[in-house]
């Protein structure tokens, strides 16, 4: 679970004749990664494979069933298919039936593209036109002229136009549309043309072109209406035909898609191989657990006439990675991913994240309400993007991060939508705002930190604190084990800083003069409250006085020890990374601050919206009622968002910046995941 699938190298070498049933077999075992093969120099004797000779006709297939799909709009994943196809059901001239299935779907989408060009150009006149239609001359009557102008447009100042023109000459017509688009058509004598050209400028004159034809605007306008709605009526038999037709075709694409993609995969797949004349070679990554059953398969079918031999891999090798995790924390390998797949001995971090993430984000939230809504609003999201593995597990991330509030919001904060169940205890006020007292009885649910008080605020620090000593120093140990074996001088930089980290940690504990008491009681009368109190409390608790503020001996020893571990290894540089973890682990006091924030946000809200609801008046108290219940929302949505982008913040930062190097090579096995197909 917290390292990727063990990889095998394995070579299968086999003559000529033997490759297309051993392509086929693989195909079949889907457990087989190909590497590439590089012949190592120009007179080695293998050299790269050739696709298979009907590689180029399958292909050709392929692209056509695309296009066609393409053009007809086809939704793979909302059509619903009976039944599969067997290979058989297609394989029958399957080439020409895709050609005339192309040739239908050119004629269809093709008369649909002719009508919709010509409603669009009748459009377009119409538009054109509609401008001359309140002046109610014949177009005609705009043209044809020997002595006269015409100016056809829009101006932006009529006024300035109608007061200016008399003084340029009286041999004018000025006709407007009287609308508020301001369009003029201007009939004058050549003579003043140019100085009504310029007049017109002035004002501010667009020109439009008019239409050729004859006959009033009106006349054409009705009559390419009516030619418009006989487009329509085409255009939605027309789309209706083919919907029909990829209905009718659906199974059929679908299947046959799947079929030819499958047969281009087999035919192609050669070119990763090496060749001779008479032999091939196939290098591969197998798992090590389906090594077994790989080989028994090849050697059963193929009569032992393939050589198939387990070859050590050297330390350069890039395996490629396959992830191993029990279902619910499947669905984190993509938040996982996000940021980049592990590489193949890179520690798996999924389950840590399937558990730390959604416990800071609860965390964060820290409230029943918002945390019943983030369960509800998951849900749903699920339910919207079922068809998405992605967003689908982004669902269930919002779900579990809902649970995660829930709980804290119940056992630790006492809260719900901002107001605890309980009144702070010597608060009076609006201050003892609670359900206890606006519901007018008692709710048991008491708050063992409160977010809006000065100590409840250090708890929260002390908690963030806490998360953030152990959620780095988790990382460190993971870092430590991962160099170990390759990299002593990182292995005893990740110990220094883990003894850094831990210096800091219990340094800031007792400069905020954090007594851990109150928390242990509970344990009293078990073997770790007794270690507690009487040893590890004490050594924490001794120190010396500086600038007034007590440092302990523990952390002076610690941090020493691990700043001079780091120097010694990483000369200079290593302090930059001390001052790294140093700041990484202030990053997690972001816990604190946006629980409180939100917090803060909520039961501000709350005292406007119930101050309005108790006001005593209906029509305000409706008003309250909304207006809170749209506040609520908003804190909602804030809180969620950004207690999300933190918490994935302090993993993909903080956290893997510790030991995770990414950039894994994905395991890709040769084959296919049918589910349209059959091979019977």
């Amino acid at each position: 679970m917290f390292k990727p699938q063990e990889m095998q190298r394995t070579l299968i070498i086999g003559a000529k004749q033997e490759l297309e049933n051993t392509i086929e077999l693989l195909h079949t075992l889907e457990v087989v990664h190909i590497i590439d093969f590089k012949p190592s120099n120009a007179e080695d004797q293998l050299h790269l494979g050739v696709p298979n000779e009907k590689a180029s006709g399958v292909s050709q297939s392929l692209l056509k069933i695309r296009s066609s799909a393409q053009m007809l709009a086809f939704e793979r994943e909302k059509q619903k298919v009976s039944e599969k196809l067997s290979e058989k059901q297609i394989q029958h001239d399957v080439a020409l039936k895709i050609q005339d299935m192309e040739l239908s779907v050119l004629s269809l989408t093709e008369t649909k593209t002719r009508i919709e060009e010509h409603f669009r150009k009748l459009d377009e006149r119409i538009r054109q036109l509609q401008p001359f239609v309140p002046m109610d001359i014949s177009l005609e009557d705009y043209q044809g002229y020997d002595h006269v102008t015409v100016y056809t447009g829009y101006v932006q100042d009529l006024k300035k136009l109608t007061e200016q023109l008399p003084s340029i000459t009286d041999e004018y017509e000025l006709f407007t549309s009287n609308a508020d688009d301001q369009m003029v058509a201007l009939f004058i004598v050549k003579t003043y043309a140019e100085d009504a050209g310029k007049l017109l400028n002035d004002c501010g004159y667009t020109e439009v072109k008019l239409p050729e034809g004859t006959g009033l605007p009106k006349q054409f306008i009705e009559k390419w209406i009516e030619q418009k709605q006989e487009l329509d009526d085409k255009l939605l038999q027309t789309t209706k035909d083919i919907l029909e037709f990829r209905k009718r075709h659906a199974e059929f694409i679908l299947a046959s898609e799947e079929y030819l993609a499958i047969e281009v995969q087999k035919a192609e797949v050669p070119v990763l191989f090496g060749t001779t004349e008479h032999s091939f070679l196939i290098d591969c990554w197998i798992p090590k657990n389906q090594i077994k059953t790989v080989k028994e398969t090849l050697e059963k079918n193929m009569q032992g006439s393939l050589y198939i031999e387990e070859i050590e891999s050297k330390h350069d090798d890039e395996p490629p990675t396959l992830l191993k995790n029990p279902r619910p924390v499947q669905r984190f390998e993509y938040l996982l991913e996000l940021y980049s797949l592990p590489n193949y001995r890179d520690i798996d971090p999924s389950f840590i994240l399937s558990l730390i993430f959604p416990l800071f984000f609860g965390l964060m939230v820290g409230d029943i309400g918002y945390g019943i809504l983030l369960i509800l609003f998951g849900v749903l999201f699920m339910k919207a993007f079922k068809d998405s593995e992605g967003f689908s597990n982004i669902g269930w991330y919002i779900i579990i991060a809902g649970v995660f509030a829930s709980i804290f919001g119940l056992f630790l904060f006492g809260d719900m939508f901002g107001l605890p169940f309980l009144p702070p205890l010597g608060e009076a006020g609006e201050a003892a705002y609670s359900w206890s007292t606006l519901l007018g009885i008692h709710i048991p649910i008491p708050s063992m930190i409160h977010k809006m008080e000065a100590l409840g605020m250090t708890q929260l620090l002390v908690i963030s604190i806490i998360a953030g000593f152990l959620h780095l120093g988790l990382g460190l140990l993971i870092g430590f084990i991962v160099e170990r074996k390759h990299d002593w001088k990182h292995a005893i930089t990740k110990i220094g800083l883990l003894f850094v980290l831990t210096a800091l940690a219990l340094l800031i504990f007792v400069m905020a003069d954090w007594t851990i008491g109150q928390w242990i009681k509970p344990l009293k009368g078990s073997i770790v409250a007794p270690f507690l109190w009487n040893i590890f409390i004490p050594i924490v608790k001794s120190g010396f006085s500086f600038g007034g503020l007590l440092v302990p001996y523990v952390s002076l020893i610690l941090g020493v020890l691990g700043v001079v571990m780091i120097m010694i290894v990483a000369g200079g540089f290593g302090l930059v990374e001390v001052l790294e973890v140093i700041s990484h682990l202030m990053s997690y006091t972001r816990l604190a601050a946006i629980c409180v924030a939100k917090a803060a946000m909520a039961f501000a809200f709350d005292m406007i919206g119930l101050g309005l609801i108790l006001n005593g008046n209906i029509i305000i108290g409706i008003l309250g009622v909304i207006l809170l219940i749209f506040m609520q929302l908003m804190v909602f949505a804030l809180g969620a968002l950004s207690s999300g982008i933190q918490a994935v913040r302090l993993h993909y930062v903080e956290f893997f910046m510790k030991f995770y190097k990414g950039e894994g090579i994905r395991f890709n096995p040769f084959g296919y995941k049918r589910k349209y197909t059959t091979t019977e």
